[in-house]
């Protein structure tokens, strides 16, 4: 008899199935797949027709401004999707079923998070094709661009992670749209996305500058222009290491605090 396969391995197996089922369950879900499709060409647009002449009179080109917060809104858009079908899946008892099998704790979590990571890339795409036709570009060929779109990924992930241990621990749809609402809406105001850091009043521009949506956008944007993004790159990508370790945790310690499938 052959040996059983390693913790790691089997984990991932079993992610692998429960990512299926997810993606199989999105694929008839035609609202998120439209909300995927329909959100970032609204706000895209929304925001680009009124105050594309304003930003031109001050020098700014804003399809190339404006594109990465709402590639971004989009992965927090995700984000809280992710949650609410973890939230709904725990109230309709699916994860009591789950840990009644020899299943990795995690295993529906990595599953959610693969399957809509399958909802993110749609998005970006979506969101780059809208950004096209309104005159974004990328001005450094494809290296650049696979970048702009990995990073994209990296919050959507990181923000879900987040998300996804507040379902785990109020275990209701409800409770985490209300929960996450407000959050989301304030990282992307209060961010450099929508307008440049001097259209903010001094004593916000500190939390406009540094906060995690701003600094995604901002080496999104160089990458995408051309400027130099080492710098800003880098930044992002310690804000993404930060908040995975924080969410991650929080995450652990939910599943480790109560069974899932029940209520705190």
């Amino acid at each position: 008899m052959s040996a059983p396969p390693p913790a790691a391995a089997g984990l991932l197996r079993q992610s692998w199935v429960l990512a299926g089922r997810d993606v199989a369950l999105l694929r008839r879900d035609s609202a998120e797949l439209s909300g995927a499709v329909l959100s970032p060409i609204v706000f895209f647009v929304g925001f680009y027709v009124p105050l594309r002449r304003v930003m031109a009179d001050l020098g700014v080109d804003y399809a190339q401004h404006l594109l990465p917060v709402i590639v971004l809104q989009a992965m927090l858009f995700t984000a809280i999707s992710s949650a609410e079908g973890l939230a709904a899946d725990i109230d309709a008892g699916m994860y009591r079923r789950v840990r009644s099998m020899p299943v990795a704790r995690l295993a529906p979590v990595l599953g959610r998070l693969a399957a809509d990571l399958i909802r993110a890339v749609l998005a970006v795409v979506v969101a780059v094709v809208i950004g096209y036709a309104f005159g974004f570009r990328f001005h450094d060929g494809l290296g650049p661009a696979l970048v702009f779109a990995a990073l994209a990924l990296l919050f959507a992930l990181v923000m879900a992670l987040g998300a996804d241990a507040i379902a785990v621990r109020t275990g209701s749809k409800e409770s985490v749209a209300q929960t996450l609402t407000v959050p989301q809406l304030l990282l992307v105001m209060i961010s450099t996305g929508f307008v440049p850091l001097s259209g903010f009043p001094s004593w916000l521009r500190g939390i406009a500058r540094q906060q995690p949506v701003s600094r995604f956008a901002d080496a999104m944007r160089a990458l995408a222009t051309g400027a130099p993004s080492l710098q800003p790159t880098v930044i992002a990508l310690l804000w993404a290491a930060g908040l995975a370790v924080a969410f991650g945790a929080l995450l652990l310690r939910g599943l480790a605090g109560r069974a899932p499938g029940t209520r705190p």
